[in-house]
């Protein structure tokens, strides 16, 4: 009885020791750091994927329009002060129909000053104001508002051109969307498979925008130089607002481009990128309604010959 007490007692306790338990915590976070990257990757594609959806509609919306009117939205409404968006054109083609119904096409869409006269966009204020989801790329962690904003923003913003078109001016460019721009599928001389329509733009955050100051014209020496103006951070704030800063871009720098994008103070005329939260590059929606994923590194002259009716490039993903 005795030993048998004694032999009880001297069993080993259970449970882990020290060290081995912290080399199954090791263990663990070996296996964490292997997991997690792919299921980043995993989730990444699948908002890509949802992003490149909502451009496919946006495409298709271009062509129930040109269906409609005979032509394409213009980039820039006109004549002063309608100087509407393409995003605001085609709500009614994108299930939008009810905020399209609450916009008055013969007001200014937001309050603005136009060769210095001032126009009030109190009767746009509560559309401007809705966030539109089709308009939203899920990998933009701002959910369709730049921080700060009233209003409603896009990620997704239509072509002016190649950009090389006087500086980027606005006025008769080289692409699809521009200044009361009244473009055809007949002007499309290339083929509508060959010409951008739209692509993608961060909210906000990330490289500002080079606003230039007063009567400074928009070239490579005074964007390139910080003192010819301030910064403007409320980049694609405006879904409803035609212009550089809300809805307009151009091919002249690179997607994703290191360079920061600038633009004079009336957002007429400006070096403005494509730039996404995807890694590598950015989507792109040619004028047939396709999508592609281009890469940041693609050939600048393909790139920009891509942004005009009539460059003869293909509509390619490097």
């Amino acid at each position: 009885m005795h030993l048998q007490h004694r032999t009880r007692f001297a069993r080993k306790p259970a449970g882990f020791t020290l060290v081995e338990l912290l080399v199954v915590i090791a263990i663990v976070g070996v296996l964490m750091a292997l997991v997690m990257p792919a299921v980043q990757m995993a989730r990444e594609a699948g908002r890509r994927t949802a992003c490149g959806n909502n451009l496919r509609q946006l495409g298709l919306a271009l062509q129930q329009f040109h269906d409609a009117r005979g032509q394409f939205p213009p980039g820039r409404g006109g004549p002063a002060p309608t100087v509407f968006s393409p995003q605001a054109y085609l709500l009614p083609y994108v299930e939008q129909g009810g905020l399209h119904g609450q916009l008055d096409l013969k007001s200014a869409p937001t309050n603005l000053t136009i060769a210095g006269v001032s126009y009030s966009g109190a009767t746009n204020a509560a559309a401007a104001a809705q966030a539109v989801p089709i308009l939203q790329c899920p990998s933009d962690s701002a959910s369709g508002r730049v921080q700060g904003s009233t209003f409603g923003g896009t990620n997704y913003v239509a072509c002016v051109g190649s950009g090389t078109v006087g500086n980027g001016t606005l006025v008769r460019a080289d692409g699809v969307f521009y200044l009361m721009s009244r473009v055809r599928f007949a002007d499309l001389r290339d083929g509508s498979s060959h010409t951008a329509a739209c692509s993608e733009r961060t909210l906000g955050a990330g490289l500002y925008i080079l606003e230039l100051g007063n009567g400074v014209d928009v070239s490579i020496g005074s964007c390139g130089s910080r003192g010819t103006g301030g910064w403007y951070s409320q980049r694609s704030a405006k879904w409803i607002l035609g212009n550089y800063g809300n809805t307009l871009y151009n091919h002249f720098y690179a997607p994703n481009a290191l360079e920061w994008d600038c633009m004079n103070q009336a957002q007429q005329k400006g070096f403005m990128a494509a730039r996404s939260n995807h890694p590598g590059g950015v989507q792109l929606l040619c004028c047939d309604g396709s999508t592609r994923f281009v890469a940041d590194a693609i050939n600048l002259a393909i790139w920009r010959g891509l942004a005009t009716r009539s460059g003869g490039e293909a509509c390619g993903s490097d």
